[in-house]
């Protein structure tokens, strides 16, 4: 083939999967997927990250009162810090002032 020629080929794979459903889902999950056990860790700083989002920033006390009580651990002002620390981290959240505010990853 010529440099100047070029194909336009679509390609389709299809496949059938059949067993026990257990086994079927176990090969098809993710390795990515994070286990069981940081499910609940996960949705607690989900959770926090949205609080911050929708208040648009705040001290860590006004944080701590506006999570709902439904989360897998207890936040007062103290353990929202510890947990704001390791978010700005990432850049999830920045510190201005005594402020809490959406990093500059949320906005991405």
């Amino acid at each position: 083939m010529s440099e100047d020629e070029s194909t336009d080929e679509d390609v389709s794979v299809s496949m059938e999967i059949t067993g026990r459903y257990e086994e079927v889902v176990s090969k098809l999950k993710s390795e990515e997927s994070r286990p069981d056990a940081l499910a609940p860790l996960a949705s607690d700083l989900e959770t926090l990250l949205e609080t911050v989002q929708r208040m648009g920033g705040g001290t860590r006390s006004a944080i701590a009162d506006e999570l709902p009580g439904e989360m897998a651990a207890d936040y007062d002002a103290a353990a929202v810090v510890e947990t704001m620390q390791v978010l700005e981290r990432y850049d999830l959240v920045v510190l201005e002032g005594n402020t809490w505010k959406p990093g500059p990853r949320l906005g991405e």
